[in-house]
């Protein structure tokens, strides 16, 4: 891919397949590329688009006072606009030579009627726990499903060399959006999950310093986007304590993210780590947008956002904060927010028992796996745009990749091929992934096959049928390229 003309080619087909509206402009506002869901969005062809100012048929509306928007290509717009009877999400972001800008729509309309919808079962449904679970599966499944192609594509378009800085950046703006929406799905099953007591701690002697840094590193691209300045404050000998790593990054992260996003563009952050005498202490201050008096009180409950807030702006189901409370009293301890009010920033912070003998080791990391054999890799999935752009990534990292997009097919194509990995989906037609799983084994004699279930269910069911079928990973989508790159590495390196 050395010449400009295949790296249009990824670009068109990687930005075709997201469901964001794209739009390049040069300096007078004119035109320069749409994509498919920009042609739709704005009702006009690329062709008859181009070389037109934008103004000339796309006029949106600001959500608030109705007033006609002008989007400049030497303008930043980050709000939420209004389009004929649709609710978008515009981001219009000037290229750094001035030449131009990227504009980038999400049609949220049915994502805000969602976020009602959930809000209105909440209260409504407080006597059909069952049900409500049932629908948050589905619904976690059914957002995991198409966030899985849009994962792999961008994956796909980073590893395109000698890329220009309009298709760098718009790679970006996909790549922290699909972050986020993963995000939310599991914020809020894990509501679900803490209101059943279904979730378990899984505790080891962790430091806290190491937990920051990796929080801080994952959450970088949202504060470097919204041109924060962040100081990070750790003590110079280890705290330890006993904690679930994962869900204690989860706590981290849910408050460094609410500071990056309900703080103005430009502002400051603070994140610092203490011992004060048997508790770790965390403290995370920003200079936001602060929360009036009378909401402090219930800012850790499930649902709650402020009127006078940004929630309109910056989305959120309003479930972080509940989540960041209930897991810390699940650590024993415990969580508090100040803010002088509205304008003036918030603190919340974090109070941990710390009692580890300071002699007691943290377990080392185990070191990534770099480097391996190609393998041969069955991907067994129905969503085609799932499938195709997996093995497309396989075939990028030199394995030898063959599809199907059912349990039928599979068992055929396992015959034939003898792979060493499959990657399957569960929800297929016909049969499903555990009866594929089963069958590899017992009629096609795969004993030494690696399974490893990539699906959008989730929830400790499935995950035990999973380990009963003989799948040996259940991996919930989008799964993370290093993850999987790094997984297969470890079976050519075992082989």
């Amino acid at each position: 891919m050395e010449n400009g003309t295949d790296r249009n080619g990824w670009m068109r087909v990687a930005l075709d397949a997201t469901r964001d509206a794209v739009v390049a402009l040069d300096g007078e506002g004119r035109v320069t590329f749409m994509n498919r869901a920009a042609e739709d969005m704005a009702g006009v062809d690329e062709d008859n688009a181009l070389g037109r100012p934008l103004a000339s048929f796309l006029r949106p509306l600001d959500e608030d006072s109705h007033r006609l928007v002008e989007l400049a290509p030497d303008k930043p717009l980050r709000r939420p606009l209004l389009l004929e009877d649709r609710q978008v999400e515009a981001t219009l972001e000037p290229l750094e030579d001035n030449s131009g800008a990227v504009l980038v729509m999400r049609d949220v309309s049915a994502r805000r009627h969602l976020e009602e919808e959930l809000r209105r079962r909440a209260e409504e449904l407080s006597g059909e726990d069952r049900r409500k679970d049932q629908f948050l599966a589905m619904l976690a499944h059914e957002l995991r499903n198409p966030l899985a192609p849009i994962r792999n594509a961008v994956e796909l378009m980073r590893q395109v060399e000698n890329i220009d800085p309009a298709f760098q950046r718009s790679r970006e703006m996909v790549e922290r959006q699909v972050k986020h929406l993963a995000r939310l799905v599991d914020d809020l099953l894990d509501i679900s999950r803490i209101t059943r007591g279904s979730i378990r701690l899984r505790k080891e002697v962790v430091t806290l310093a190491d937990a920051v840094e990796r929080v801080v590193e994952v959450n970088r691209p949202l504060l470097e986007n919204r041109s924060h300045k962040l100081y990070v404050q750790l003590p110079p000998e280890p705290i330890r304590l006993e904690a679930d790593p994962a869900r204690l990054e989860q706590i981290l992260s849910n408050l460094l993210d609410n500071a990056a996003r309900y703080t103005m563009p430009g502002g400051r952050i603070w994140v610092s780590a203490s011992q004060e005498e048997d508790e770790a202490v965390i403290r995370v201050r920003d200079t936001g947008i602060g929360v009036p008096p009378d909401v402090l009180e219930r800012v850790f409950e499930p649902f709650m956002q402020s009127d006078d807030s940004l929630a309109r702006t910056e989305g959120g189901l309003g479930v972080g904060l509940t989540l960041v409370r209930s897991l810390v009293e699940m650590h024993g301890g415990r969580v508090e927010a100040h803010s002088p009010g509205l304008g003036q920033g918030s603190e919340f912070v974090i109070r941990l028992p710390a009692r580890v003998p300071a002699d007691q080791a943290a377990p080392e990391a185990e070191p990534a796996v770099s480097a391996a054999r190609p393998l041969k890799v069955l991907v067994v999935e129905d969503n085609v745009d799932a499938a195709e752009s997996l093995a497309s990534l396989l075939r990028l990292w030199s394995h030898d990749v063959s599809v199907v997009h059912d349990g039928r097919s599979a068992l055929e194509a396992a015959r034939v091929h003898h792979p060493e990995v499959v990657l399957l989906d569960i929800g297929l037609p016909g049969l499903d992934g555990y009866q594929v799983a089963q069958r590899l084994r017992d009629e096609v004699g795969l004993d030494h096959t690696l399974l490893v279930a990539m699906t959008g269910y989730g929830q400790p069911e499935d995950r035990r049928r999973s380990r009963e079928a003989g799948i040996h990973h259940h991996f919930v989508k989008p799964v993370e390229p290093a993850v999987l790159r790094n997984l297969l590495a470890g079976v050519g390196v075992a082989a």
